[in-house]
């Protein structure tokens, strides 16, 4: 099944089209063509008159608490990154990037950096997560701390109880899940950074001149850099995600981590991807409610063998 085309999909693009255009006349900017550029998570749509993409937070908002603050944290993050010379896409500098409430939902704006073809390879991708870190290593302090290893994985699980998708007992069981993992991590983090968050590959965007550019940066928070590090070293695969980090690692002249070293920080990445995806499986069941269905199962199976080892694989970047 196509999802992009399923009526889940399309409501969702009909909706955040029509909110971005309500914005446009709001701020008081030209009429505009809008383009949807991506429809997952969140609503991309490219506004070329303006030279703008408006994020609209649709499926990954409807589980927040206060969308709002997670899209101010997400142009905190990108004022301070521009601002320090980080190879990252640029909230909005003709016109208030937001967060702007519209109907209901929550955008921010962002410049548009074009629409080029291709991946980032490994050590792209390790180049740009280096210049992220150097750069930034001691800013945002005023920024939250680990949200990617607590609201960013309560909420949704929350918000599935409310909506039905997940029961008393499944909850438990992702409860459980999600102390034993903050357990595992306990006095492992080496410095504090500010984090990407979601630092693989998926979200970096190859601007007009060939530099690849940071983007989604709503889960940015301060926390130990073994984070990022643990999720460059596993997406998209387990063997482009080493290599990236094998390349990262050369460049800052650190040793690289073994997967046993790793292995407690992907325990929890991989509750946080399914955690958001068991929140989309609400709105977008289309999409996300087989593989969010397929992960609580295994969560609750094990919470009955706790002799079962849990698995270490990354969070999927779609």
């Amino acid at each position: 099944m196509d999802t992009n085309r399923s009526l889940t999909a399309r409501r969702a693009a009909e909706r955040g089209t029509a909110a971005v255009l309500r914005l446009w006349e709001r701020l008081g900017l030209p009429a505009d063509s809008p383009e949807v550029v991506s429809n997952r998570g969140s609503l991309m749509v490219r506004m070329p008159g303006a030279g703008l993409v408006a994020r609209v937070s649709t499926h990954t908002g409807a589980q927040r608490q206060d969308q709002g603050w997670w899209l101010g944290v997400e142009v905190a993050t990108g004022r301070i990154a521009h601002a320090a010379g980080v190879p990252v896409v640029p909230p909005a500098q003709s016109v208030d990037p937001g967060p702007h409430e519209v109907d209901g939902l929550w955008v921010s704006l962002w410049e548009d950096q074009g629409d080029q073809d291709g991946m980032a390879t490994p050590e792209e991708s390790a180049q740009a997560l280096v210049a992220w870190h150097r750069a930034l290593a001691d800013s945002g302090e005023d920024l939250p701390v680990m949200t990617v290893a607590h609201q960013v994985i309560t909420e949704p699980l929350e918000y599935a109880v409310r909506h039905g998708f997940l029961d008393t007992a499944e909850h438990a069981a992702l409860t459980r899940e999600h102390e034993e993992a903050l357990a595992g991590i306990a006095g492992l983090g080496t410095e504090e950074v500010l984090l990407h968050g979601d630092a693989h590959r998926g979200n970096l965007l190859r601007d007009s001149s060939g530099v690849w550019r940071w983007n989604d940066l709503e889960e940015s928070c301060r926390g130990p850099i073994e984070w990022d590090l643990a999720v460059l070293g596993s997406t998209p695969t387990e063997d482009v995600g080493r290599a990236a980090l094998t390349a990262y690692c050369e460049l800052t002249d650190r040793k690289v981590p073994t997967p046993d070293d790793l292995a407690p920080w992907l325990r929890l990445r991989r509750l946080e991807g399914n955690a958001w995806a068991i929140g989309c499986a609400v709105t977008f069941p289309e999409r996300y409610a087989d593989p969010a269905r397929h992960y609580v199962d295994e969560i609750v199976e094990r919470s009955l063998d706790p002799r079962r080892r849990p698995s270490t694989r990354g969070k999927s970047s779609g």
